[in-house]
């Protein structure tokens, strides 16, 4: 077999030989905001491609979603159409899998690319390079839960992407800003790296929402997030100060609205009723864990509870247990109430007029408010209105955000009293 140089027929160009000295040189950390066509992945993939080799291990790369890593990195090509996978050529693997998107490397190494739309999918496994693609639209979540594997075993990790607003994105640039000593962080715009011809940035200006043109090509975290559908909702409440330092108070009840993952994430939201303002107090949310959990996790915070608010789906039953998940939480002392189902449009509604009679907690439900922020419509992909505005589907898109969003909005129709008729009466046992 003939001798493998690696990188495989790429060097890094200019404005990405600082990364790539900063990872050669010990760093374990790196948050690359580069622009859109800026070769985020394809520089990130080759530097993977050069520690397998040198570090027998598991290495990554993690996409929002497992459809979008197949058609980005396992099915992709770059702009000159060379596949992605030559970062691996032939001769330094020995195994491929297509369906679970893996390669077996020489060595001993192994190459996956996945999804993190199921995060209870990466819990036990103990990768040690991590390239963390499209971060800004990624569930935060997945990377609380690898952070720890790599520390413990002295990993690397590598973030690529472009802002989406001050989200979770923003606040990872910013760490990493202020921790140079550890963390390798770096924002290039397309007038940094004159890597688009200007023809095709100027097509791209004319085509695209001015808000995505600044994002992509600019880096910008203070362009609104397109598609928002809570956005100017929460911009009002930021303005009137209801969002902030919220006082809970231990006499009142907790009603509680929820969003039940069945192999997803579960998302609970906490509200009280304090004279005519509602004030929500606290927030959770974790994937793959059983029922009692969440019990668990209510009795654990001590409030006195009323009513559970539970989406319509509640009373499908599990084929493991044979009961829905009503009847197990009823079981275990928990007050419960159905909702019938409500039309999308019936929910963002009720969730608009809802959080204006609002206050939130903004430090206790800081996950929440990142959900609702990030809770978009989906855009119709290649086509715009006449004055080139962006299209969207009759149905918000479906990510790490939906869960957190779909539970508020139980939450407020089941405190309105106009749907008071639309969801099942409690019966008389209680107490969590």
């Amino acid at each position: 077999m003939p001798e493998i140089t690696l990188p495989n027929n790429w060097r890094p160009r200019e404005y990405q030989e600082p990364f790539w000295r900063a990872m050669e040189g010990g760093t374990r950390r790196a948050v690359c905001v580069w622009h859109r066509r800026a070769g985020k992945d394809l520089t990130a993939i080759h530097y993977c491609a050069t520690q397998a080799f040198q570090r027998r291990g598991l290495y990554w790369h993690l996409f929002p979603t497992y459809n979008q890593g197949r058609k980005a990195i396992w099915e992709g090509m770059d702009k000159d159409g060379t596949p992605f996978l030559e970062a691996f050529p032939e001769g330094t693997w020995y195994r491929k899998r297509d369906d679970d998107m893996t390669l077996w490397l020489q060595g001993g190494s192994k190459y996956q690319v996945v999804g993190t739309d199921h995060i209870d999918r990466l819990m036990g496994a103990n990768p040690i390079g991590v390239i963390v693609s499209e971060y800004a639209i990624q569930n935060p979540a997945a990377w609380e839960l690898i952070s720890p594997i790599l520390t413990e075993n002295g990993g690397w990790a590598v973030f690529v992407y472009t802002p989406r607003a001050r989200n979770h994105g923003y606040h990872l640039y910013k760490y990493a800003q202020d921790h140079p000593d550890t963390w390798f962080s770096e924002l290039l715009t397309v007038d940094d790296t004159k890597s688009v011809n200007e023809d095709v940035l100027a097509e791209e200006k004319d085509r695209q929402v001015r808000e995505f043109f600044e994002q992509e090509y600019y880096c910008s975290f203070n362009a609104a997030l397109v598609g928002s559908i809570y956005g100017d909702t929460l911009e009002w409440l930021y303005e009137h100060e209801r969002i902030g330092v919220v006082p809970r108070k231990p006499e009142k009840v907790v009603y509680t609205g929820w969003d039940l993952g069945i192999g997803d994430s579960t998302a609970i939201w906490f509200a009280q009723q304090v004279g005519r303002e509602t004030r929500i107090i606290d927030y959770y949310e974790k994937s793959g864990e059983p029922i009692d959990h969440y019990v668990k996790v209510l009795r654990d915070k001590g409030y006195i509870y009323g009513d559970a608010y539970l989406p319509h789906d509640a009373g499908s039953r599990e084929l493991g247990t044979g009961l829905t998940i009503e009847e197990q939480l009823r079981s275990l002392g928990v007050r419960c109430r159905v909702s019938g189902k409500f039309p999308i449009s019936d929910q963002h509604a009720a969730v608009r007029t809802f959080l204006r009679g609002c206050f939130i907690a903004e430090k206790e439900c800081e996950r929440g408010i990142q959900a609702l922020r990030e809770y978009v419509k989906q855009a119709i992909e290649n086509e715009r209105g006449p004055d080139g505005e962006v299209l969207y589907r009759d149905r918000p898109l479906h990510n790490w955000a939906s869960h957190g969003a779909s539970a508020l909005a139980t939450l407020a129709l089941g405190m309105r009293p106009e749907f008071e008729g639309e969801w099942q009466q409690p019966d008389a046992s209680y107490v969590v």
